[in-house]
């Protein structure tokens, strides 16, 4: 197993998760409109991220910090001729079956030309300097396309914004352009949709085309969550890159139930600190069309760890892990193998025994209602960019194996970031994690 620190959030003295909005504060305040509360825990900090309603939510954690995005060297289609055809200077998007490098070329044909008239692309490496900013859109009333997001989210240094099916929320609109500016004027802006047309529609993604400083809009798809869950671990892996140096074969696919929410965003954090990606169950069984199957059958049957030169050698050694009762019980008929299996008494246990499995000291923790998935799709992706686990809590009081938990591996310095309004997770579950550190 290969654990790495990712790249993403600002550490404040190696140890706490920088927000930007305002300075600590005790019990205060932010905004009036925008219930945002600060309270300092005996060296510790609890942070509460709110908003009206899910959609404000998102964007208030996506405000919350001004770090998204990178400069970091990403492949680029480079083709004759300026907007002639729709590959021209967008990302390379790479398939199990072919793996683009530099210099690789194709012929397209060109929009709105006879089909005999083409031009050619080429694989370049995007202009030095260049900015990457990148925003992730899930649906904001079904969580099945985002329970595979996170990792993406992670390698990507993007925020998750959950939109409605039909329309783009205006609140979004002017988000996305504010993210859009955040990095200056050398930035390439691409916007992430997570799903089919009946999760988001044309018009979602007409909207987003439309709004000045993005440069291109990606969607992710399949015949159903399952292979949708799979197209997007491919992509992340191996058009976006796992930061350890791993072969696009060596990684630790994370198998979780995708039938519900609470496991498999519990495990997008995990995957997204251990080389890995999500991958989707069909709760208790496999799924019937195989995509998953396929997905663990296609990883690296044979590793090279330690002879001849570097760019021959495996970094990580692929490893399973199953998340969640139903995973377990689904790999275990399908005959997989698996490094470990996290599988507590309910969806609060399992939450921490993947934390516990995965994290090594970690400095920065998420606490969701255990109840309340856009919350939590929101926060899995926000927290596996500051390296640290999503937690789960009832949401009237802590659960207790959470409450454990956070007593055991909070220090001074750390943070811990709850989400959502007190309709979701009430003021008590702060309450209690502040009387966990005696404050």
């Amino acid at each position: 197993m290969s654990k790495i620190l990712r790249r993403g959030v600002a550490l404040a003295g190696a140890a706490a998760l920088t927000l930007t909005l305002a300075p600590f504060a005790s019990a205060a305040v932010i905004d009036p409109d925008l219930p945002i509360t600060i309270e300092p825990v005996a060296g510790a900090s609890v942070y509460r991220i709110a908003d009206r309603d899910r959609i404000g939510t998102a964007i208030e954690a996506a405000q919350s910090r001004d770090d998204w995005g990178s400069g970091a060297t990403q492949l680029i289609w480079d083709c004759d001729g300026v907007n002639q055809t729709w590959l021209d200077g967008q990302p390379v998007i790479n398939t199990p079956k072919r793996q683009w490098e530099v210099g690789d070329q194709i012929q397209v044909p060109v929009i709105g030309a006879p089909p005999d008239v083409q031009v050619t692309c080429t694989v370049i490496e995007a202009p030095a300097g260049q900015q990457n900013m990148d925003i992730i859109i899930a649906r904001s009333d079904d969580y099945a396309d985002a329970l595979a997001a996170t990792p993406l989210a992670d390698v990507l240094d993007a925020p998750v914004l959950i939109n409605p099916t039909a329309a783009l929320d205006a609140r979004n609109a002017a988000e996305i352009q504010r993210l859009a500016g955040l990095r200056g004027n050398n930035v390439r802006v691409t916007v992430h949709l997570l799903g089919g047309t009946n999760a988001l529609s044309h018009a979602v993604e007409n909207a987003i085309d439309a709004i000045p400083g993005v440069d291109y809009t990606l969607r992710y798809q399949g015949i159903d969550r399952y292979e949708t869950a799979v197209n997007i671990a491919w992509v992340t892996v191996q058009a976006y890159g796992i930061q350890s140096g791993a072969n696009i074969f060596n990684i630790n696919p994370y198998v979780t139930t995708g039938t519900n929410f609470p496991d498999a965003l519990a495990a997008g954090a995990a995957a997204a600190d251990n080389d890995g990606v999500v991958l989707l169950t069909a709760g208790e069984r496999m799924d019937s069309r195989g995509f998953t199957d396929q997905f663990l059958t296609d990883l690296n049957d044979w590793v090279n760890d330690d002879s001849g030169p570097w760019w021959l050698q495996d970094v990580n050694t692929n490893e399973n892990f199953a998340v969640g009762g139903p995973a377990v019980r689904a790999l275990r008929a399908a005959d997989v193998r698996v490094a470990a299996e996290y599988n507590g008494r309910d969806r609060y246990e399992t939450a921490v025994l993947v934390a516990e499995g995965t994290f090594d000291d970690p400095t920065n923790f998420a606490v969701v209602s255990g109840q309340n998935y856009p919350d939590a799709v929101v926060a899995s992706a926000y927290i596996a960019n500051a390296d640290g686990p999503l937690l789960l809590s009832h949401p009237t009081y802590l659960t207790k194996v959470t409450a454990d938990y956070l007593a055991a591996n909070v220090d001074n310095g750390d943070v811990v970031v709850t989400f959502g309004g007190t309709g979701t997770l009430t003021p008590a579950v702060t309450q209690q994690i502040a009387a966990l550190f005696n404050y």
